[in-house]
Order: C-alpha cells, then structure tokens, then sequence
C-alpha cells in the first residue's frame, strides 16, 4: 500500500487514531498523510471548493488553522477589485485565489518554498492562472519589486505561535515597519488580522485607516480587515459583518460610539443579544441609537426593549421571567433544561448549570446577569 492508497481508505477516520496505526508502518510517509487527511477532513466545511477539487495538496496542520476560510476569503475578494494586487503573506494561498477572481492579476510571495510548491501545484489544478508565484520574503520582494499595484495585501502572522501577542509589532512581517516601503508601490493596503488583537491598538498602530470590516462565520468572529488609504486621514469607518444564513451588518464610528449615551432600563418585553462581531467592535453604545433599544446596565451588553425590534443584527428574544438569582427561587420555576448564557456574571455557565441544575437544550433560554442596580439576576425567555 502507498501514501495515496492509505489516504484514499483512511481519510474519514480519527487523525489521532490514524497516527498511532502509522508508527507500525514505518514504510510510509506518516507526516505527508496525516497533513493529507487532516486538510481533507477540514476543508469539507472550510474549503468546499478546494475539497471538490481533485488531487489538492494540502498543508501542515497549522497552515491549515491559520489560512482563511472559503467564506471569508470571498468575502475580502468582493471589498476591492482592481487591475494589480500584491499578496505579501500567500500561505496556502486562499485569500490569493479568491482576489484572482476580482483582480486581472495577483501576485502571490510565499517565503516557505515547501509551501510555495504546494500552492503552485494546487493553482494549476484550480485553473488559476492569472496568479504569478513568487518564493520569497516580503521584506526581499519589496526591496527588489518595481512593480506598481492597486492595492497590497498583508496577513501578518505570530513570531512564536505558542504565545499570545496583542500588538502588530509582535507579529511578522512588521507591517508597522513596512508601511513606507508599500505605500512606495501602492496607495491601498488591506491588512488581516487575528480577533485577538485590539482594534483600537491597532488602528494607533496603523494609522490611514479609513475602513475597519470585523468578520464572523455563523457568530464566531474569524478576522479584522483594515483598509490603508495612502494620504487619507479621516474618521475610520467600522463595519461589523456576520456571515450566515441572512448576512448582519452594522456600520458605525468611534466618535459615534462616544458620543452616544445609552440609557438603561431593567428588562422590558423582549431581550437583545449582539452577535460577536459588534461586541468585538465595541458598538455597545451606537447599537441603542440605531435600533431604540436600552441597556440592562453599562457593562452588561445586553439590550431591552417595549416593542420587538425586527431584523436585530444577533438573537432576539420575548422574555417570560425575571427573577433576582437565587437557586431557591428559581426552582419554582421547575425548569429541568434551558440555554443557558453568562453576561457581566460572577459564576461561570459550567457553575452556573450545577447550582441551578439544569441541562443543556430545549427551547428555553436564561440569562445570567447584572441588572443596573448592580443586583445578579435570572432571564428565562424564548427566541423571536
């Protein structure tokens, strides 16, 4: 049996399980096959285009982690489009693939030739062919580049990835370093980052940002993009997306979201949960100006009103209960099974279930929080 026959029977089982079956079989490449069957169980839901494409390669278990999603890759490629874009960080080249089909010409640098070689394979399978592949740094490519392009892409990376950074200068390239050298060959500059990092940091860190998008896949936030404007100055522009079955979006700014004063209210008729991508971006002020809503209490981010707000960018909810949190009151209630939800709560939802022992699911929903007297409370509703 080979490699290809081996991934072919065994590309639906365990990776764990698979890697102990293969140290009794020295003869094989254990390290090529387990990245094969990891990629191919990931990209199913990741990748769909690339797991329907046949014979693509894939990569390391962490190329595969740190590389965009189909959906987001998409995405990106419909916020700009152009003759030229230079793509300073490939990887395993799914943000290129996707700019391909917005642009008449990418630029694909990749500094890890094993990787390099893998993505030039895989573009041929994919008929990519407008990509032109270049093995090396970005820092080299910019040094020896007299190309000009519409708009420079840049996914910087963690130097260590068994640590946590919170800053663009912990990350590689320095793309605060090398904004000089790119505004020399393009005006625009889109920048990814992780979600860990911070959005205000990040934009003393960038400056000329003119658009922030905070991207999420079915309410898990996934990427902050960040939009260079060579010369341009002006009040940053945030958008925060939510790609799912009925895509949410929310635009506001950072002068908006200080001026605003939101009032609060203990829970009226119906509660409002934000999806992760406006709580990333920290609307949680501007939210009550666009939809009248009011605050269960200025660190609780979750919002009341009398009347039900329709299309609320995250979960809606017709409240049935409210009760001061106490196990004992509550098991009047006589609810066995709930989703149950922490928010600005001093005990954890693991904690929370045991004490008030309840199970997971059903169509009852409890909140845990803080109301605006600073009291613990318990929400008991059910979706909109």
């Amino acid at each position: 049996m080979n490699e290809a026959d081996f991934i072919e029977q065994n590309k639906h089982e365990p990776v764990a399980k698979l890697a102990l079956v293969l140290s009794k079989k020295p003869e094989l490449d254990s390290a090529f096959i387990l990245a094969q069957i990891n990629g191919i169980q990931k990209a199913k839901n990741k990748l769909p285009q690339f797991f329907n494409t046949p014979n693509i390669i894939y990569p390391t278990k962490l190329s595969m982690e740190q590389c965009s999603s189909e959906k987001t890759g998409v995405f990106k490629s419909k916020l700009i489009d152009g003759n030229h874009l230079i793509d300073l960080t490939g990887g395993f080249g799914i943000d290129s693939f996707y700019f391909a089909q917005q642009f008449k010409q990418v630029t694909y640098i990749e500094q890890n030739n094993e990787l390099f070689e893998v993505v030039k394979s895989n573009f041929e399978k994919l008929n990519a062919n407008n990509i032109n592949l270049v093995n090396a740094t970005a820092e080299e490519f910019l040094k020896s580049t007299i190309k000009k392009a519409d708009l420079i892409y840049i996914d910087p990376s963690r130097r260590n990835e068994n640590q946590r950074v919170f800053k663009l200068e912990e990350c590689t390239p320095n793309i605060v370093e090398l904004v000089p050298e790119i505004f020399n060959i393009s005006d625009k500059i889109l920048v990814k980052t992780a979600p860990l990092l911070d959005i205000k940091q990040t934009l003393k860190e960038l400056k000329n940002v003119t658009h922030v998008w905070v991207v999420s896949v079915d309410n898990d936030c996934k990427e902050v993009i960040y939009l260079m404007e060579k010369g341009c100055f002006k009040e940053t522009k945030i958008q925060a997306i939510n790609l799912t079955k009925s895509n949410q979006t929310f635009e506001f700014d950072y002068q908006e979201e200080s001026t605003v004063i939101a009032m609060h209210s203990s829970p009226q008729n119906y509660l409002y949960e934000p999806n992760v991508s406006i709580l990333k971006a920290g609307a949680f002020n501007s939210i009550c100006a666009k939809f009248g809503l009011k605050k269960l209490a200025p660190n609780t981010h979750l919002y009341t009103s009398e009347n039900l707000v329709e299309k609320f960018p995250g979960r809606s909810f017709s409240i049935t209960q409210v009760i001061p949190y106490q196990p004992s009151a509550f098991k009047k209630l006589k609810i066995s099974q709930a989703n149950l939800s922490t928010r600005n709560f001093k005990i954890s939802v693991e904690n929370l279930k045991k004490k008030l022992k309840i199970k997971d699911g059903g169509d009852c929903y409890i909140f845990a929080t803080t109301d605006q007297n600073n009291k613990p409370i318990l929400i008991v509703c059910v979706k909109t």
